[in-house]
Formats: C-alpha cells, structure tokens, sequence
C-alpha cells in the first residue's frame, strides 16, 4: 500500500503539475496595468506558467499579426483587441479554435461564431468631461460637440492606432454622416495617438472634453483627476473587444485555461475594479458607473472611411 501511494504522489508530481506548467503568448491592446494585473491573478491559481505579452494599440497589434502570418511564423496562443473585423476574418480562415462555451451562466451573445472569440468584459466609448475647465453646458449628445461653445476644447483618440477610435469614427458616421466629423474639425477637434495618452491630458487640463473609453475615465477619477463620464442619451457605443485562441496556438488547453479564468469571479471582480463593466451576470459593477447604460453596437470604419479621416485631420498611416 505504501508503495502504491508513493507511486501515485511521483504521478501527481510529474504529471499532475506539469498540467500547470508551460507558456503562454497574448498580443493584446488592453491597457498595460490592465493586463499586468489579470496575468500575475492567472499566475497565482496557475503556478509555473509564464505568460508572454505583446502590447500596443489595436492598429500595431493586427499589423504585427498580419506580417507574422504572411511569414509563416505567428506567434500568439491568445489575441485580444477591438477589431472584431479581423477576428471575423481569422475565424473565416479557419485560424481561431472553437471554445465552447460552457461557463454557466455566460450570457451566449457575446460568444461569436459559436465560441470561436468572447467577450471577457464590457467597455463603452463616451464623453469625457474635465469638470475644472467645463463647470456648465455638459454636452447630453454626441451632435452636441458640434456646438460652438465647445470649440477647441476637445480630443479624441487615432483611430489608426486605436480601434476603440476607430469603432466610434465608424459607429457615429453611420449614424450622423461623415459630416458629423468634418463639423467637429470645424470645431478644433484634436487627435491623440491612444486613450491613455488622452486620458491623462484630459486629467491636466489641456482638454475640456474627450470621445473615448469609460473605463479609462474611471480609473483616471479614482487617482483624484476631475473627471466626468457622460453616457450620451442617443447611445454610448459599445466597444467588442473579443479574446480568442488561435489555430496554430502550441500550447492550446493552457490558452483555453486563461480564457476561461477572464469569466471567473476573481477576473471579473478585477474588471469592475479597474473600472470595467464586468459581462457576467451578478459580478459587481465598477463603482459610480450606472447600473444600466442605452448602449449603440460598435461598427468598425471602413477603410474608405478611415481614408477620408485621414485626409481630412492631415494623419498619415
């Protein structure tokens, strides 16, 4: 007897372990302190395991992504980013595995292509307001700046760079016109390269007003920054930002692993922490966010759009 439980410790040792072991590489356009903070939780439950992150903006992440792909070489277990354009045309291809989705109580809509991608947490873009410089006259709608009293006072993000950007220059010219924008350039609207970049702009006062990410805005208010989120009456747009596995992931039961911990109570606590809506059901939400907000589904711009903003703010690709 004795002989058999010590064979059966060597098993779990040598086996049972090593389940927990191996790495992982994620391309993804989350936030760096955002990601950071959801591995090292990953980290602790999985002992062992290394995950690589490759970050940048939505823009850079697929471009990298193509290249490697072209060259027969990609590298990413997970991609994780807000163009849910390309992951349509990966799955197309035949080059994100189906996970099913078999989390109880995942709400099934936000599981594309039959679990081929998710949603892990939900981020709206919106108005940002700087209440220092903006005290009266908050904008309620999104045509709203356009007014002239909102003249050089506000800023959004590249939407070549970001493709929460580029979901609300899509999502807001099929709903206003590309006129929409060339009124806001009338207007003085001014482009940063990402969020980030804008957020912490915004919090120092060189803008008024922002169209970008609330989760963003909330952490920015929870350092003491004298912001504001308005969530306009005529829709917040709601931005996918789905996470996959890829085909050719070399380590895929791991990949599925860390997908799968992004929908456990410890993740979507960790969400709402940092100020994201969390997607399952009864995860508490970021702290002073409304409990329900009038959402507008994301639309990427098409390239004909993107290429007409492009000329029209003087940006090159």
């Amino acid at each position: 007897m004795k002989g058999i439980k010590s064979l059966a410790a060597w098993f779990l040792l040598a086996f049972g372990f090593g389940l927990a072991q191996g790495s992982l590489t994620l391309y993804t356009s989350e936030v760096p302190g955002d990601v950071n903070a959801l591995v090292e939780a990953f980290r602790k439950e999985n002992p062992g395991v290394e995950v690589k992150v490759f970050r940048s903006g939505t823009g850079e992440v697929v471009a990298k992504l193509r290249a490697e792909l072209e060259a027969g070489n990609p590298q990413p277990d997970l991609i994780w980013f807000a163009n849910p354009e390309y992951f349509r045309e990966l799955s197309g291809k035949g080059l994100l595995r189906r996970v099913p989705p078999t989390v109880p109580g995942y709400p099934v809509q936000y599981a594309y292509e039959g679990g081929r991608y998710y949603e892990v947490r939900l981020l709206y873009n919106v108005i940002a307001v700087n209440t220092q410089r903006l005290r009266e006259e908050r904008p309620r709608l999104w045509r709203d700046l356009a007014r002239p009293a909102y003249r050089g006072l506000l800023a959004m993000p590249d939407p070549n760079f970001s493709g929460a950007a580029l979901i609300t220059l899509g999502t807001l010219t099929g709903r206003l016109g590309f006129g929409y924008f060339e009124a806001l350039r009338a207007n003085g609207l001014a482009i940063e390269q990402s969020n980030p970049v804008l957020q912490q702009k915004l919090a120092r006062g060189e803008y008024a007003l922002a169209l970008t990410t609330d989760f963003g805005v909330r952490q920015e208010a929870a350092k003491g920054a004298p912001l504001a989120t308005i969530y306009p009456q005529d829709g917040a747009i709601l931005v996918p930002t789905p996470i996959g596995v890829t085909s050719w992931s070399r380590n895929p039961t791991l990949a599925e692993r860390f997908l799968r911990f992004l929908l456990s109570p410890t993740a979507q606590a960790l969400f709402a922490e940092r100020g994201y809506y969390p997607v399952m059901p009864g995860a508490p939400r970021p702290k002073g966010a409304p409990e329900r907000v009038v959402a507008l589904p994301g639309t990427p711009a098409d390239e004909g759009t993107l290429r007409r903003f492009n000329e029209l703010f003087g940006l090159r690709r």
